[in-house]
């Protein structure tokens, strides 16, 4: 069958991330492992499985995935399967886009984080 889409993949690796690389494979998805000495190199040519290594970077501390040339509907039965399967928390999820393609891999961090900081504040002022 036909490759469904590309996932990079920061810092699940181990046990507790060995249902999720299961599920991936399930639905036909390319899993591509980013390791911090591949960080500068764009995400969309991380996606294409180009760049070449450099000097490592920090890593990363969390887990974060990028889900890429995933379809609308392949993303969201993707994003449900990983909830009901009670895996890890993964909170750092990106879609590569038209807008993010040209990104390394820390500017993406760096943007949702403070996402992730805007909606925290957002909850907060409601409550």
């Amino acid at each position: 069958m036909k490759n469904a889409g590309t996932i990079l993949l920061y810092n699940c690796s181990g046990d507790k991330f060995s249902r999720l690389k299961q599920i991936f494979a399930m639905l036909h998805l390319r899993m591509r492992v980013v390791e911090p000495d591949r960080y500068h190199v764009a995400l969309e040519e991380l996606a294409l499985g180009k760049g070449e290594a450099g000097e490592a970077a920090e890593p990363l501390p969390e887990a974060m995935l990028v889900f890429c040339g995933l379809g609308q509907a392949l993303l969201n039965q993707v994003l449900e399967v990983i909830r009901v399967a009670n895996l890890p928390p993964i909170p750092l999820k990106a879609v590569l886009t038209e807008t993010n393609r040209s990104w390394d891999t820390r500017q993406l961090y760096e943007e949702l984080l403070k996402e992730r900081e805007a909606i925290a504040a957002q909850k907060a002022e409601k409550a």
